[in-house]
């Protein structure tokens, strides 16, 4: 080339001499002299994406395959229904009539072969110790009043039945303070609803399911021999729910996520109890066994 330098004289031949670039292109043209002012180029080409990283960004994708799953807990029937209420203020003034406070939940995913549920509601007062009209528990002054609580939902349409009126549910437990809560103004109610195997219900990823309904008896709220506490304020709070399966399918379902906007909150008498105070917690193996026990 006529730019280069002779090997055999060691001088550059005549002609134009060469045109010196600066700037951004120099490292693109090779002129001479320049290197030491070479500015590497950036590469343009996108980073390699490893398959787990599609994979993570995939399942965050809007439309993934798994839906939201969510706890929600409203009196008179579940959230979805016209009647739904967060509170339900009572006069208590009254002996015979009942409050309900329904229990339902929203699948993480579809499943198949699904037997029943077991929940846990956890309640807390105003009141430094549980009140009488609270004390459901055996020995209770209102011992009995959560025992027409049930998931039979035959009529009732706000959310999907998933036992199809064919379930057998309870109460499985009530108490208060230790050892499920350290505070004596504090209780936990369990309760459990399942069909026969034979029944096994599949449930999608979209609808809002029935899970149980507690009801509690307004039974000795007035004379003769009341239980005193009935106007307080409590805050109720549906801290998780396990979706059994039949066994030998993939796995229960263990939901403790609140629906949008604290929806696993129900409140009585207005809104002066702490329902913080009863927080939904992350929970290990070890302490999920402890709930349901």
């Amino acid at each position: 080339m006529q730019q280069a330098v002779s090997q055999r004289t060691g001088r550059r031949p005549k002609g134009p001499a060469p045109r010196r670039i600066s700037g951004p292109h120099a490292a693109e043209t090779g002129a001479p002299g320049d290197a030491a002012r070479r500015t590497p180029r950036r590469a343009t080409r996108a980073p390699r994406a490893w398959p787990w990283l599609l994979a993570l960004l995939l399942a965050l994708a809007p439309g993934a395959a798994h839906a939201a799953a969510g706890l929600y807990l409203t009196w008179n029937d579940c959230a979805l229904g016209a009647a739904a209420s967060s509170n339900l203020s009572f006069g208590c003034d009254e002996n015979n009539l009942t409050s309900s406070l329904y229990c339902a939940f929203t699948m993480p995913q579809a499943r198949d072969s699904v037997l029943g549920v077991e929940l846990v509601v956890d309640l807390q007062h105003t009141a430094a110790v549980i009140p009488d009209w609270w004390r459901f528990e055996t020995g209770g002054c209102r011992a009995g009043a959560l025992s027409q609580s049930s998931a039979d939902f035959t009529g009732e349409t706000g959310c999907l039945d998933p036992w199809q009126g064919m379930a057998i549910g309870g109460i499985q437990s009530y108490n208060i303070g230790p050892p499920d809560h350290p505070n004596p103004n504090q209780a936990r109610i369990k309760a459990v609803a399942a069909v026969i195997s034979s029944l096994a219900a599949s449930l999608n990823a979209t609808s809002m399911y029935y899970a149980f309904r507690i009801v509690i008896s307004h039974e000795k709220t007035v004379a003769p021999g009341p239980c005193f506490g009935c106007l307080g304020a409590a805050c109720l709070v549906l801290n998780s729910i396990l979706v059994r399966r039949l066994p030998g399918s993939s796995g229960d379902d263990f939901i403790q996520t609140p629906g949008p906007a604290s929806a696993n909150w129900a409140t009585w008498q207005g809104t002066g109890a702490d329902c913080a105070a009863v927080p939904v917690r992350r929970a290990t193996w070890g302490r999920l066994k402890s709930l349901y026990r």
